[in-house]
């Protein structure tokens, strides 16, 4: 089992195949994009498979597909179809433009938790933030989840000045929709887009929904290591959530890891200092060899992620949201 030093269980892997994304979010990625990483660079599914099923023997059993775009990586739902033979929860987080013609087929395979990106429900403003104009694909698939009962839930990054006044409208999707929205508090990952005077706290996101909404009401959530704060207008079918994704008051009961598209294993998304795998993999590693330094790793995760910010970054930040996974 993976425990790290603070008694927490490690259950929980967020697994980024890839940097490469479709769009070009202003909080995820400048507008000219990064060097994405070379094909050899990335882990190749049998790579990934072979080191998911060491974290599944670790007690790992619940994994999420993030990127970059996940659904750009070539033949990802044969990936899928490798790792539900080896977890018995599969999510993915993704703008869904990609995703209507291989539905119906990654559900087959066991993938039924879907996060969908969407941060404006402005057609023209998509773009503005995406810097895309794909709004279409977006609402297509979000159509597409609602119409086969499929565990859905929007992620919408609050922006400061450029979405936080379409909050109420996020959440009259959940009156007569079994869907679950959830506002994500800015990171500043990305100095030179200015992300800094984009953010609004967790606190100040819930006194903007209760402008409209002043019935909102706190719910006890089912899961001890939820990363974002319950709430619901009473009798609607959905619900929302707040995530305090930069001020961090929910890191005490953290329960996952991060592995970037290039095999480096992280404790936290404020890690600068990762457990490197690729060359490992490459050099025929063996499976108790694998688990042994697994185990080790995860005892040093920090207790928060400030604590892991303070320690590790040493004034640097990473370049951008995608090389990370979100």
């Amino acid at each position: 089992m993976l425990f790290d030093n603070h008694g927490r269980q490690t259950t929980y892997l967020r697994l980024a195949v890839t940097d490469r994304c479709n769009l070009r979010c202003r909080y995820c990625m400048p507008a000219e994009g990064i060097d994405f990483s070379p094909k050899d660079e990335l882990l190749t599914y049998e790579e990934i498979l072979h080191l998911c099923g060491v974290l599944a023997d670790l007690g790992v059993n619940k994994v999420r597909l993030t990127g970059g775009e996940p659904l750009a990586r070539r033949n990802i739902t044969s990936l899928v179809a490798g790792l539900s033979e080896q977890f018995e929860k599969l999510a993915i987080t993704t703008n869904g433009i990609l995703l209507p013609p291989m539905l119906d087929e990654l559900i087959g395979y066991g993938l039924t938790n879907y996060n969908l990106s969407l941060d404006t429900l402005n057609a023209e403003k998509f773009a503005l933030v995406t810097r895309r104009d794909d709004f279409g694909g977006t609402w297509a698939a979000l159509e597409a989840l609602l119409a086969r009962g499929v565990r859905t839930k929007i992620n919408v990054v609050v922006l400061k000045g450029t979405n936080d006044e379409e909050l109420a409208d996020f959440v009259a999707l959940t009156e007569d929709r079994a869907l679950d929205v959830r506002f994500i508090e800015a990171m500043p990952f990305n100095d030179d887009d200015g992300n800094h005077h984009l953010y609004l706290s967790a606190r100040q996101i819930l006194d903007n929904l209760r402008e409209t909404y002043p019935t909102l009401a706190s719910e006890a959530g089912d899961d001890a290591h939820a990363s974002s704060l319950a709430y619901r207008v009473p009798g609607f079918r959905g619900s929302v959530g707040i995530i305090p994704a930069y001020s961090r008051s929910l890191c005490g009961s953290c329960n996952r890891l991060r592995l970037t598209p290039k095999g480096t294993l992280l404790n936290c998304l404020y890690s600068t200092k990762g457990l490197e795998l690729r060359p490992l993999l490459r050099a025929g590693i063996g499976a108790a060899d694998l688990s042994d330094l697994i185990v080790e790793f995860v005892k040093g995760k920090h207790a928060t992620g400030q604590d892991t910010e303070r320690l590790e970054q040493a004034g640097g930040i990473f370049a951008s949201m995608t090389s990370i996974g979100g």
